[in-house]
C-alpha cells in the first residue's frame, strides 16, 4: 500500500510540474500581448527548461514572437536581453517546424515566419542605411531563407544581401549569392557587372568577359551594361577597345558624368602607356583633359575627376622635368633648360587649383588625405610657394609627424 501511495503521489506531482510549465508558456503569451517583454522573455524561458513543453511546437512559436517583439523594441531596457534576438527568433522557429510533425500548427508557424522575414529584412535595410554592410548582408540572407520557408522566393531581398555583401568587401560571399540570383533570373543588369567586376579582381578574365556578355546579350542596351563592359576592358588594358564601347555609351548619354570620367580615365592611361606613340601619347593627354573638364562640368563636386584631373597635370610636369634634366646632362644647354623650366612650372601652376580643390573637400579620414596632401606638398616643393608648403607642413606634421624630406 505505501508503494501504491507513493506512485501515486509521484505522478500527482508530475502533472502539477507539466501544468505548472504550460502555466509559464501561457503566462509568457499574456505577458507578450501586454507588452511585458522580461517578463514574457522569464516565463518562456522557465518553460523551455521542461522537457514537455520544450516538446510542443507552440512554446518556440511563442518564443520567437517574444525574441521579434524584443528586437524591434526601442525601449532601453530590451536592448540587452538578447543577444541576437532576431537570429535566436529563427533558430526558434526551426524547431517549431520540426516538431510539428502533423502539421497542427503549421498557420501560425507559416504567420510568424512571414512576420521574422519582415523583421529581418527591416533590420538588413537599418543597418544597411547605418553603413553595416556586413550584417545588413546577414540580415537579407536571414529574411530570404525564412521567406523560403512558406513558399516564397524573394529574389529582391537575396539579391541585397549579395550587393551589400559586395560593398563589404566580402567578394566571395557576394559572388556565391550573385550566382544563385542570377540562376534565378532576377531583372537586374548590375548584377552582372558585379560578376563580372569580381571575376575580374579574382583575375579570371575569361570569366569576367563571359558574364559582360551575357549581360549585354540580355541587356544590349543598357548604359550600365556598356558602361561595366568598357570598365572590364580598362582593367585588363585593352584600352582601343574600352575606348571604342565607350563612344557609344556617350552617344547615348552625353550628359551622364560618369562616362565622361571613365573615357577621361581610359585617354590618361593611354597618355602613359608607352606603347603607343608620341603623337598617339600627345592626344590621349588632350583628350584626358577634355573628357576630365566634361566631367567635372556635369558634377562640379566629381571629387575623383577634379583630382585626376589635377595629378595628370602634375605628372606631366615631372615627365617634362625628368626629360628636361636628362637632356641637360647631354648637351649642358643651361639657357635651353631655364627656358623649359619656365614651362614646366606653367603645368604644375595647371594642377594646382585641382589639387587644391580636392583638398577643400576629402576629409582628413578618409583613406585618400595622405595622397592628396603628399600631392600638393610637391607641388608647392617643385613651384616655391613656401607659405603655402609650410601651411600643408603643419598639416602633415598634426597629422604624419616629421616627413622624410624634412628629417
Amino acid at each position: 500500500m505505501k508503494k501504491i501511495a507513493l506512485l501515486l503521489i509521484l505522478s500527482v506531482f508530475a502533472v502539477e510540474m507539466v501544468n505548472a510549465q504550460r502555466g509559464e508558456v501561457r503566462r509568457a503569451s499574456r505577458n507578450l500581448n501586454r507588452g511585458n517583454l522580461v517578463e514574457a522573455l522569464e516565463n518562456i524561458q522557465n518553460a523551455l527548461k521542461d522537457e514537455s513543453t520544450m516538446s510542443d511546437p507552440g512554446t518556440h512559436v511563442i518564443h520567437a514572437q517574444i525574441l521579434m517583439e524584443i528586437a524591434g523594441s526601442e525601449d532601453p531596457q530590451h536592448a540587452d536581453l538578447v543577444n541576437e534576438p532576431l537570429i535566436d527568433a529563427f533558430e526558434a522557429m526551426k524547431k517549431a517546424k520540426e516538431l510539428d510533425a502533423d502539421n497542427s500548427n503549421m498557420l501560425e508557424i507559416q504567420q510568424t515566419n512571414l512576420m521574422l522575414s519582415e523583421y529581418f529584412f527591416n533590420a538588413g535595410a537599418i543597418k544597411y542605411g547605418d553603413n553595416n554592410f556586413s550584417q545588413a548582408s546577414n540580415y537579407f540572407m536571414y529574411s530570404y531563407k525564412v521567406s523560403e520557408t512558406f513558399g516564397s522566393t524573394d529574389t529582391a531581398t537575396l539579391y541585397n544581401a549579395g550587393l551589400s555583401a559586395e560593398i563589404a568587401g566580402e567578394t566571395d560571399k557576394a559572388y556565391d549569392i550573385y550566382v544563385q540570383v542570377e540562376e534565378l533570373d532576377y531583372d537586374q543588369p548590375f548584377l552582372y557587372s558585379s560578376l563580372a567586376n569580381i571575376s575580374n579582381a579574382r583575375g579570371d578574365e575569361e570569366k569576367a568577359y563571359e558574364w559582360i556578355n551575357k549581360g549585354r546579350e540580355r541587356y544590349p542596351d543598357n548604359l550600365d551594361m556598356i558602361f561595366a563592359e568598357a570598365n572590364i576592358y580598362l582593367t585588363t588594358g585593352n584600352i582601343p577597345e574600352a575606348r571604342r564601347i565607350l563612344e557609344i555609351a556617350i552617344d547615348r548619354d552625353p550628359d551622364n558624368p560618369n562616362l565622361h570620367y571613365a573615357f577621361a580615365v581610359n585617354y590618361d592611361q593611354m597618355s602613359r602607356d608607352t606603347l603607343f606613340t608620341t603623337e598617339e601619347r600627345e592626344f590621349a593627354y588632350q583628350e584626358a583633359i577634355k573628357s576630365y573638364e566634361k566631367a567635372i562640368e556635369l558634377k562640379p563636386d566629381y571629387f575623383d575627376a577634379i583630382y585626376n584631373l589635377g595629378a595628370m597635370y602634375f605628372n606631366e610636369g615631372i615627365r617634362l622635368f625628368v626629360d628636361a634634366e636628362n637632356k641637360l646632362r647631354k648637351d649642358m644647354d643651361f639657357r635651353a633648360y631655364e627656358k623649359e623650366e619656365l614651362k614646366i612650372k606653367e603645368v604644375w601652376l595647371q594642377a594646382q587649383p585641382y589639387l587644391e580643390e580636392a583638398f577643400e573637400m576629402i576629409d582628413s579620414d578618409d583613406e585618400n588625405f595622405e595622397v592628396v596632401l603628399r600631392s600638393l606638398r610637391e607641388l608647392y616643393m617643385r613651384t616655391d610657394q613656401d607659405d603655402k608648403l609650410e601651411e600643408t607642413n603643419e598639416i602633415w606634421h598634426e597629422r604624419f609627424g616629421i616627413p622624410e624630406d624634412e628629417e
